[in-house]
């Protein structure tokens, strides 16, 4: 193992590892995720010639009045409002202007209307679908995750593949060696280390492990020494041989695409 004491330290620019989270927590809400399958559905029944969705957006008395008839969900315009501002902020949402007929107002208006972002999660998700039975089951892995916060520890939970849903709890003083079963021997474990099934077929060996985590100077760390197919955070990829300080709420995403592993990491 290197001396993790004597290799440069970075802090990568991840601004949009903490839109991840936000976008997480967005949805994180029943009404809100019932907004965005409304605007889901609507473009889908309004999808285009080639296949795409058309951005024919919905009126915020429209989401009103569908959210009561179709979910049982009876909020004030304003409450709507904050919901809506806050899947706006979060990237998931768009708003636009539209004509519509409002109420106790001769002729239409100007007013606000919204549209599903057509790449809403286009940089949290490699092989899930939208709004599915999948997508349920990520938001509740999230939910898990942050019930183990301590100030003690960082939390690791699997996201995606075989080990979806493993989480790992790593002490301040712990050095975690994460890589594929394959890329050990019974002999190479002496130091605690997250054993990947091996059907994550890109993540690669460096040596032996794909990434190291660790604690140094009143942060989380991660090192990749140099691994085949890389180490990513928020679609950035990680400097090789230099050591990464992690901002809190990241997501890990050890190679990219099919058959690589995706970590949340949070703190």
């Amino acid at each position: 193992m290197s001396d993790l004491n004597t290799v440069k330290t970075v802090i990568l620019d991840t601004s949009d590892s903490s839109l991840l989270s936000t976008k997480l927590a967005a949805v994180n809400n029943n009404v809100r995720f019932s907004i965005l399958e409304i605007l889901r559905d609507f473009q889908k029944v309004n999808k285009g010639e080639d296949g795409s969705f058309k951005k024919e957006p919905l009126y915020s008395r429209e989401i009103n009045t569908i959210l009561l008839n179709n979910y049982n969900v009876n909020i004030t315009t304003q409450m709507l409002g904050q919901h809506l501002k806050q899947l706006s902020e979060a990237g998931l949402v768009e708003e636009v202007v539209v004509k519509k007929e409002v109420p106790n107002r001769v002729g239409r208006r100007n007013v606000k209307g919204f549209v599903l972002k057509e790449d809403a999660f286009e940089d949290l998700f490699l092989d899930i679908s939208f709004l599915s039975d999948e997508l349920l089951t990520f938001f509740d892995l999230y939910k898990t995750n942050q019930r183990f916060h301590d100030g003690e520890h960082c939390v690791l939970t699997i996201f995606n593949g075989e080990d979806k849903g493993k989480t790992f709890k790593v002490h301040k003083d712990e050095v975690v060696l994460i890589g594929r079963k394959a890329n050990f021997n019974a002999g190479d474990l002496a130091s605690f280390t997250i054993l990947l099934d091996n059907n994550y077929s890109t993540v690669s060996s460096v040596a032996k492990p794909h990434l190291k985590l660790f604690y140094r100077d009143n942060g989380w760390c991660i090192l990749d020494e140099g691994s085949s197919n890389g180490t990513y955070i928020a679609d950035r990829k990680v400097p090789t041989g230099v050591v990464t300080r992690l901002k809190p709420n990241s997501f890990l995403k050890l190679s990219r695409g099919n058959g690589g592993a995706v970590i949340y990491c949070s703190f």
